[in-house]
């Protein structure tokens, strides 16, 4: 090639893409280089004409090369891909050798054209890393992820594979419809289907789940599908959603006995009142009459009665009344003797493990005793032939959200274990379900009576049962930060007294039988309607110099001021009187703190005469 040919070539070479050079395939040294070479290099072309290739690439490079090399030479084209070092610092190159032959058909040269992969290389390795962090996000998040081809999984995650109890290799190949319980298939079946045969290709639905040891449990499902390559992929979220379910079905049946409590509060109102004036009526009938037997009739009448004042209370317990009446006691001996009252005549037995330091709790005994009852009541029903009853009580020292429902506190936990027929697992959510039995003879109130006293108390019930195995009712109530109260001295039940005393009622039936039951007492009675009634007649006795020796004035008055307003009038004038409130709303905070409102005490409707008596020597005693 003359000078002038070989300038023009060097010339278009040097303006090529790519580092090109020629090498001596015997010697491999440099005979051509273009300008791209060059200046990779750093290296004047001057110097490399001639040059060892070791000597521009390096020993490193030109050892990985040997295999290349010794390729080329036999006659083959070889490429591969490698570092390098360039005035630039170091660069990833695709090297290509392809062999140039004499007319012998002998390898004489090596052309070596050399591309600069820098920026794909680096590219691949953000993809790569990419892939590492996103595989390693799926892996360990937090949900439970599934990716699905035509119904099979295809990738797991961990969170996945503990949530139902498999191995990544036992999933993997397996149906969608494997992890559900049988009764839920046909359900996800028609929603995958109407998915398909619609526009929409995002699915979110709750159905059941099934571990692999055969457990079942509530599961959330939320499935997108997504195309690669021209192929269908559902990509599956899956949460366990048994606790959520728990917590909504408890916030239910709360809003049910709220709504239950409105009905109740005001039937048992009504009622009260009307169980006040029998009560009373028959109390007047056995003090006056003389002949045994009437006596005897008139004193069963007012027992029967009297269930049916239990029955009210129970109403309004399990609804919305019946605010516990509490006092720091120790729970036990009482606990044990209401569970051995409760099983006396039965075939079945209690044992009972207390801690030598049990902590004492403020709670209503009635109501707390009525839970006691019911609980053992229905695990012996639950043992039918007889057998033993474990019942354990200890302190417990609850942290943070160690318990779903309770606050970080202490607490006396008394557990109550049967060895009966157990309870099916589809009904353990709704046993403390009000009106929900499954007695034949069951009125579905008593452990629904049981969870609204223990409420009441801020404490909570928990069961742990499995069918034909028995069941355990945890009952958990705060324990008390101060001491047990002493006991105060017996009050007689007899009350006399004597001056007027006034009557405040809008119940024809309550002036009535408290006008006789307090005429009876001693006192002179005048009955008035409305609370301002009431208050004009005490401002005419005031300013006349007449005393009132008490006042008992109702609650509640439709339409007129009731007590409340209408002890806070007299209040201003007299801070002394004695002033008690009668209700048949229990739960109402007038009752539970009386001295709250101005009142002396409170009693709630229906009471007996003996019960009125109680009140009033309390406090005339304290007064004298």
């Amino acid at each position: 090639m003359s000078d002038k040919s070989f300038e023009g070539f060097q010339n278009i070479v040097d303006k090529l893409p790519g580092y090109i050079a020629h090498v001596n395939a015997q010697t491999l040294r440099y005979e051509f280089v273009n300008k791209g070479y060059e200046i990779f290099f750093g290296i004047p072309r001057a110097k490399i004409i001639g040059a060892h290739i070791k000597d521009i690439i390096g020993e490193t490079n030109y050892q990985f090369a040997q295999k290349f090399i010794a390729e080329v030479r036999a006659g083959k084209s070889v490429s591969y891909e490698n570092t390098f070092n360039s005035v630039s610092g170091t660069q990833w190159l695709q090297v290509n050798y392809s062999p140039l032959f004499d007319e012998k058909g002998n390898v004489t040269t090596i052309a070596l054209l050399n591309y600069d992969i820098t920026e794909r290389k680096l590219s691949e390795k953000a993809l790569r890393n990419s892939e590492t962090e996103l595989r390693h996000l799926f892996d360990h998040s937090p949900s439970a992820i599934a990716v699905v081809h035509k119904g099979i999984y295809i990738r797991v995650n961990d969170r996945y594979c503990s949530m139902f109890g498999y191995d990544k290799n036992e999933i993997l190949g397996k149906s969608v419809f494997d992890v559900l319980s049988p009764e839920s298939r046909q359900q996800v079946r028609d929603l995958l289907l109407k998915r398909e045969n619609s526009e929409n290709t995002t699915l979110h639905f709750e159905t059941k789940g099934q571990r692999k040891n055969g457990d079942v449990f509530e599961l959330e499902i939320e499935s997108s599908i997504c195309i690669i390559d021209g192929k269908e992929y559902s990509i599956a979220h899956h949460r366990d959603s048994t606790e959520r379910k728990r917590i909504e079905t408890e916030l239910q049946k709360s809003q049910k006995l709220e709504s239950l409590g409105i009905l109740a509060g005001g039937i048992a109102h009504d009622f009260n009142n009307l169980m006040t004036g029998v009560f009373g009526y028959i109390d007047l009938a056995i003090n006056k009459s003389k002949d045994d037997a009437i006596t005897g009739n008139l004193t069963k009448a007012a027992s029967t009665i009297d269930r049916a004042r239990a029955l009210t209370r129970q109403l309004l317990t399990f609804a919305k009344g019946g605010a516990p009446i509490q006092k720091i006691h120790h729970l036990f001996p009482f606990v044990q003797e209401t569970a051995s009252f409760a099983l006396s005549g039965s075939t079945s037995a209690c044992t009972f493990t207390v801690q030598n330091d049990l902590w004492p709790c403020n709670f209503d005994k009635n109501q707390i005793g009525q839970v006691i009852d019911n609980i053992i009541i229905n695990a012996q029903q639950s043992m039918p032939l007889g057998g033993t009853i474990e019942l354990t009580a200890r302190n417990s020292m609850l942290s943070e959200k160690e318990h779903p429902f309770l606050q970080k506190g202490n607490y006396v936990k008394i557990s109550i274990k049967d060895s009966g027929v157990g309870i099916p697992r589809e009904f353990i959510s709704k046993i403390f379900d009000p009106f929900f039995t499954t007695k034949t003879k069951g009125h579905g109130l008593g452990l629904a009576t049981c969870y609204s006293i223990v409420n009441r108390h801020d404490g909570c019930i928990d069961v742990d049962s499995e069918p034909g195995k028995g069941s355990t009712f945890h009952l958990y109530l705060p324990a008390a930060a101060d001491t047990v109260q002493s006991n105060t001295e017996q009050i007689p039940t007899e009350h006399k007294g004597s001056g007027t005393f006034l009557i405040m009622d809008d119940e024809k039936v309550i002036r009535e039988t408290l006008h006789d039951t307090l005429e009876s007492f001693g006192y002179d009675v005048v009955c008035k309607e409305s609370g301002q009634e009431a208050i004009d007649f005490f401002l005419e006795e005031t300013l006349a110099n007449r005393k009132i020796s008490g006042m008992i004035f109702d609650l509640t008055v439709p339409g007129g001021m009731g007590g409340k307003a209408a002890a806070a009038g007299i209040r201003k004038v007299n801070i002394e009187i004695p002033v008690f409130v009668a209700s048949g709303y229990a739960e109402d905070p007038v009752m539970k703190n009386p001295t709250e409102y101005g009142f002396t005490a409170s009693i709630c409707k229906p009471f007996r005469t003996s019960e009125l008596s109680e009140m009033l020597n309390t406090y005339f005693q304290a007064l004298r």
